[in-house]
C-alpha cells in the first residue's frame, strides 16, 4: 500500500526527472515575489502620483499576478510591457468594497493590514484555496485593539474575511504580540509607511523567520522610508516616494536554491544570475547549507554557483530561513544515499501553518521515496534506508509548491518518482519544469 501522499494524477498532470538526468548549466529564476509584493504596494500610493514606476524583473507567478490586481482595485494603473517590465501609475483614490488576493499569504496579511488601517467603509478581503485554512491570529489581535473589527467567513481560517476599519486619527503606535509570522510585522510596518505621521511597531515575542524583515527594510528604503529601531520595536518615518530610477527586482533566491540543488544532486554544475553579494534575502544561505553538505558552493561575481553531490550530512537550523527545508530535506536524501549520512534540521515550526503542513508533507514523500524520515513537532531528521523499491511512484504535493520542488529533486535520486498536480509551482515559478528541463532535468 502507497503512502498517503501517493495518487493518480489530477489536477495539472504529472512532471518528473530521473536518477539518469545531468542538470548543469545557466539559469535565471524568476523575480523574489517577496521583493515585488512589497514595491508594488508601496508605489500604490506613492509620491508623486503623476508619474509611472517602472518595476522590472516581476515574475508571472499568481502570487505577483494577485498583487497587481490588488493594486489596481485600488486604483493605481498596471500596465505590463516586455521581458518582466511593469509600469506603475500610483493612485490616492477611494477603497473599493472588496479585495482579492489569491492564495497568497502574504498578500493577505499585508491587504489585511492597510485595509483595517486606512479603509474608508467596509471591505471584504478574499481569498482562495489552501489560504482559507490559514490563521494570522496576532495580527488581528493587533488590529482589533487599535479599533479595526475583523470577521472572518468561515471557521476554518481567517480567510475570506469582512474588515471594517478603525475610526479616527491614525494609531501612533500598534502592539504585535507572539507574531506567527515575519509577514505580520511587515504588514504593519507597510502599513505605517502609508500613514502621512508614521507609526511605531513594537513586537512582543520571537520573530519567526526573521530574515524576510531585512526584505521590507531595503524596499521600505528605495522607496524612502526609514526603519527607526530595532526589528521588536520600529518607528515608520516617512512616506513612499517612487525610486526616480525604478525598481528593479532581484531573481528569487528561493527558486535559486532549487536550481543549485538540483546541480549537485545530479552531478552537474548549476550557475544562478543575478544575485549579487549584496542580496538581503534570506536563502542565498543555501550557499552555506551546500557546503555543509560537502558541495561546493559559492557566491561569484553576481552569481550563486553549486557542483558536486553531498559527501557528507548535516545538522542545520532553519528557524531564519524555513522556505530552503524542502529543498534540503532532498540535499539530505542525496547524503543518505550517496556517503550513507544522516541529517537533521531544526527550527520548522512555522512550517506547519503554510499552504500544506509542510513537516509532515516532507516526512511523507520522503519515506515515499524510500528514506528513513522521522518526524518531530519542529524537526525533520533524514537517514538511509536499508531497500529500496523500483517502479512508478506518483506523489501528490498537496497543492504546495515547495513540496512540488522537493518530489522534483528526490526524482533525481530515485527512479520513477512522479510530482501529480505539477501545476501547483504556478504559485512561485510558472516555467519552472520547462527552465529545469533546458539545463538537462527530464532528458
Amino acid at each position: 500500500m502507497g503512502t498517503p501522499l501517493e495518487s493518480s494524477p489530477a489536477g495539472g498532470g504529472t512532471r518528473g526527472w530521473s536518477p539518469r538526468d545531468r542538470v548543469h548549466g545557466r539559469i535565471r529564476p524568476p523575480g523574489s515575489k517577496s521583493i515585488a509584493q512589497r514595491a508594488i504596494l508601496l508605489a500604490v500610493r506613492a509620491d508623486p502620483a503623476d508619474r509611472d514606476l517602472e518595476l522590472r524583473g516581476l515574475g508571472t507567478g499568481r502570487d505577483v499576478e494577485a498583487c497587481l490586481g490588488v493594486a489596481s482595485s485600488l486604483g493605481a494603473r498596471v500596465r505590463r510591457a516586455s521581458g518582466g517590465t511593469v509600469h506603475l501609475r500610483p493612485h490616492k483614490g477611494p477603497w473599493p468594497t472588496s479585495l482579492e488576493v489569491g492564495e497568497s499569504a502574504t498578500l493577505a496579511r499585508f491587504t489585511t493590514a492597510l485595509a483595517a488601517l486606512h479603509g474608508g467603509g467596509a471591505i471584504r478581503v478574499g481569498g482562495e484555496g489552501t489560504l482559507r485554512r490559514r490563521r494570522s491570529p496576532s495580527l488581528v489581535a493587533s488590529l482589533e485593539e487599535v479599533g479595526a473589527r475583523l470577521r472572518p467567513e468561515s471557521p476554518e481560517g481567517l480567510w475570506p474575511l469582512e474588515i471594517t476599519p478603525r475610526s479616527g486619527e491614525s494609531p501612533e503606535k500598534i502592539i504585535l504580540r507572539d507574531p506567527v509570522s515575519s509577514q505580520e510585522v511587515s504588514a504593519l510596518w507597510i502599513a505605517g509607511a502609508w500613514m502621512p505621521a508614521g507609526m511605531r511597531v513594537v513586537v512582543d515575542g520571537t520573530i519567526p523567520s526573521r530574515s524576510y524583515l531585512d526584505l521590507t527594510r531595503m524596499v521600505l528604503d528605495r522607496f524612502g522610508v526609514r526603519v527607526v529601531g530595532a526589528d521588536t520595536d520600529a518607528r515608520i518615518a516617512g512616506v513612499p516616494h517612487l525610486p526616480p530610477t525604478g525598481f528593479s527586482v532581484e531573481p528569487d533566491a528561493s527558486g535559486a536554491a532549487v536550481a543549485l540543488a538540483a546541480g549537485c544532486l545530479s552531478g552537474g554544475r548549476v550557475e544562478v544570475e543575478g544575485i549579487g553579494p549584496d542580496s538581503v534575502q534570506g536563502d542565498t544561505a543555501i550557499v552555506e547549507h551546500l557546503r555543509a553538505f560537502g558541495c561546493t558552493a559559492e557566491r561569484d561575481h553576481g552569481q550563486l554557483v553549486a557542483k558536486g553531490r553531498p559527501r557528507c550530512g548535516a545538522h542545520l537550523d532553519l528557524s531564519a530561513t524555513p522556505d530552503l527545508a524542502p529543498v534540503l530535506v532532498a540535499v539530505a536524501a542525496g547524503a543518505a544515499l550517496f556517503a550513507g549520512a544522516s541529517s537533521r534540521f531544526d527550527g520548522l515550526g512555522t512550517l506547519r501553518g503554510k499552504e500544506s503542513d509542510r513537516v509532515a508533507a516532507l516526512a511523507e514523500v520522503l519515506r515515499a521515496a524510500d528514506f528513513d524520515a522521522r518526524e518531530e513537532s519542529d524537526a525533520i531528521e533524514v537517514h538511509p534506508s536499508a531497500s529500496a523499491r523500483r517502479g512508478r511512484r506518483v506523489l501528490d504535493p498537496r497543492g504546495d509548491h515547495r513540496i512540488a520542488f522537493a518530489i522534483a529533486l528526490l526524482g533525481l535520486l530515485r527512479p520513477g518518482i512522479r510530482c501529480a498536480r505539477a501545476a501547483c509551482v504556478e504559485k512561485s515559478w510558472p516555467g519552472f519544469w520547462g527552465d529545469l528541463e533546458a539545463l538537462g532535468a527530464g532528458s
